[in-house]
């Protein structure tokens, strides 16, 4: 089962608590290179995540670390880490629209995720994508 949340916009922090093999079988992966996946994991934008991409070989689950990479002119300095970018709000922007590409697409299992809201727990609703 897919969720949908019922804008576009997603936050910085989800949960996965699925297991490997329903992430397997759902997207029809051909090659698992993640290694062991917790039982239940809080995903934060500068941690490793399990990702499902398109490879030559075909789908493959890895983990990958959530983010696109900055604009140089955010960078503090030219030879600054790039730590990536999470939040995407212009995608018209030239710099964005080279990774928008079929090639650079991917899917990020997630069971929940978080939204800021203007009040205490204002979570939006989710719906169901089959």
């Amino acid at each position: 089962m897919l969720l949908k949340r019922a804008e576009s916009a997603m936050c910085n922090l989800y949960n996965l608590t699925t297991n490997q093999q329903a992430i397997r079988h759902i997207a029809r992966v051909m090659q698992d290179s993640l290694g062991n996946l917790e039982p239940s994991l809080d995903v934060y934008p500068d941690r490793p995540t399990p990702v499902v991409r398109n490879t030559s070989e075909g789908r493959e689950l890895v983990r990958l670390t959530w983010g696109m990479p900055t604009l140089l002119q955010f960078l503090k300095t030219k030879d600054a880490p790039d730590t990536g970018v999470t939040n995407i709000r212009n995608t018209q922007s030239p710099h964005w629209r080279r990774w928008l590409g079929v090639e650079n697409r991917c899917l990020v299992p997630a069971t929940t995720f978080s939204e800021y809201g203007p009040r205490p727990n204002a979570c939006l609703p989710f719906s169901r994508v089959r």
